[in-house]
C-alpha cells in the first residue's frame, strides 16, 4: 500500500510497529490502535452496505408495486 492512500495517523502506527528500535510496549499499543480502527472501519462499511441493500430492496419493491398497477 502506498502512503498516499493511507492517512498520516495510520501510516505512523504502521511505521511504529515496523521500527526495530521501538519498545515492544509501544509496538503493542500501535497494533491495538490499528485493530480498533479496523473494527471501526468494518462496522462503518457493514452499516453502509446494509443501508444500501435496504434502499435497493425498497426501490425494487416500489417498482414492482408500480408495475402491478
Amino acid at each position: 500500500m502506498s502512503d498516499d492512500k493511507l492517512g498520516t495517523y495510520i501510516t505512523k502506527l504502521m511505521t511504529t510497529i515496523l521500527d526495530k528500535e521501538q519498545e515492544d510496549f509501544v509496538k503493542e499499543l500501535a497494533m491495538s490502535e490499528l485493530q480498533r480502527l479496523n473494527v471501526n472501519i468494518s462496522d462503518f462499511l457493514n452499516k453502509h452496505l446494509q443501508s444500501k441493500e435496504k434502499q435497493e430492496t425498497e426501490k425494487q419493491l416500489l417498482q414492482e408495486e408500480e408495475n402491478a398497477k
